[in-house]
């Protein structure tokens, strides 16, 4: 899918007249041996040219090690699209190219001049689509078919659920909090309260929230904010009635009475607006945080899943214009419920693009969601597999 975006080109024509790029320390022969992966050797040479091309394109983090753990994988994922016997025929990887190149407003020679004109070769430029597609083919053969079946009718329901509720900016809501043993309660709760003021009275008796003084009753809340589990529990609720328990992410039970819904202005203009999340998670690179990561990359389909993962998430939609630099140039390679993951000191960042423009109060059918909720979990399979390709491999220095 094209997208425009215009702050990824400003930043790529910036690297052109303010930055130029350094080669890495000469070596004897640039084609001798940097790095061994199995039996595939990367070359200094490589390793230098990747390090300019990911240079140009602004890429997170260090320049140097970013470039070997790409190359890295890219030869893993190279080696599984052998062991399967998938070949990506060289029309289909010119197509990749220039629908790499369409992300930044360019036709693909134009690209391609720039690269050049910054020492990076075409052969770079194409081994990385060559090795990014051979994965897609490789992911798509071993996850694919397994995904789609196991996409229950509940999963499609309570993604629907959430899409509906998305047509709305903002609820008003009154909440009860209660303790993870008291589920029997909040069933009874969710049964019998009836009216505000009965509502108002029963948190003030048993909820553990922080609103339980003023009778559970909340500030307006942004629905792209709100967990989907939430969300789902308030599907078709009117205003004055009262929703069924939901399980928190901490174990906790919460019961929720909707008192209004403002809606979404329809004549707002599409594409005005990029959407987008960041989590902020302590403790980079701790078997903690990984395992969270890990977690996340198989569970997480939209924006608001991320709610379900603690550490500090911000979200917010803004003029693409308005973009900080670093977010611009991250979204760029992004499509919608896509994510890119960099580290910031000891803060592990997690960068996903929402949406890139307003969409329409329309509803989609429920195979376009069942095909949509089938991509994010191949995703998240796709990654734990090369996490387990890279474990499994011998890597070496010469």
């Amino acid at each position: 899918m094209r997208q425009t975006f215009t702050a990824a080109t400003a930043l790529l024509a910036l690297a052109l007249v303010s930055a130029p790029l350094q080669p890495a320390a000469a070596q004897s022969s640039p084609f001798a041996p940097r790095l061994l992966v199995d039996d595939k050797v990367i070359t200094y040479y490589e390793f230098d040219q990747r390090m300019r091309f990911m240079r140009l394109l602004n890429a997170p983090g260090d320049p140097a090690q970013e470039a070997e753990k790409s190359l890295i994988e890219d030869r893993l994922r190279l080696i599984a699209a052998d062991r399967m016997k998938l070949r990506i025929p060289a029309k289909q990887i010119d197509e990749g190219m220039a629908e790499f190149a369409a992300r930044f407003e360019l036709p693909v020679e134009q690209f391609v001049a720039i690269l050049e004109a910054n020492g990076v070769a075409r052969e770079t430029f194409r081994d990385f689509v060559h090795a990014g597609m051979a994965w897609r083919e490789v992911v798509g053969a071993k996850f694919g078919p397994s995904a789609m079946a196991s996409i229950y009718e509940s999963d499609v329901d309570l993604a629907l659920s959430t899409l509906a509720l998305r047509g709305t900016t903002r609820v008003l809501l009154s909440e009860i909090i209660l303790p993870a043993d008291k589920r029997v309660k909040a069933q009874e709760l969710s049964a019998g309260l009836k009216g505000e003021a009965a509502f108002a009275a029963a948190a003030r008796s048993h909820s553990l929230g922080e609103t339980a003084q003023d009778g559970g009753r909340t500030d307006w809340r942004d629905v792209g904010t709100m967990p989907q589990q939430v969300l789902g529990a308030l599907n078709g609720l009117q205003p004055g009635q009262v929703s069924p328990p939901v399980r928190l992410s901490d174990g906790r039970y919460a019961i929720y009475m909707l008192r209004n819904i403002e809606q979404k202005d329809s004549v707002t203009p599409a594409a005005t607006g990029v959407d987008y999340a960041i989590l902020r998670l302590p403790g980079a690179g701790t078997p903690a945080t990984e395992a969270t990561l890990a977690s996340l990359q198989a569970r997480v389909m939209t924006c608001t899943d991320l709610n379900a993962f603690g550490g500090e998430l911000t979200r917010q939609t803004v003029a693409k214009s308005a973009l900080p630099r670093d977010v611009a140039g991250r979204l760029a390679g992004l499509d919608e419920n896509e994510m890119s993951f960099y580290k910031q000191g000891n803060i592990q960042v997690v960068l996903m693009h929402c949406s890139s423009r307003v969409k329409s109060a329309g509803e989609p059918d429920r195979n376009t969601v069942r095909t949509r909720l089938a991509e994010r979990r191949i995703g998240g399979q796709a990654d734990l597999y090369l996490q387990e390709l890279r474990s499994n491999a011998h890597i070496r220095r010469p």
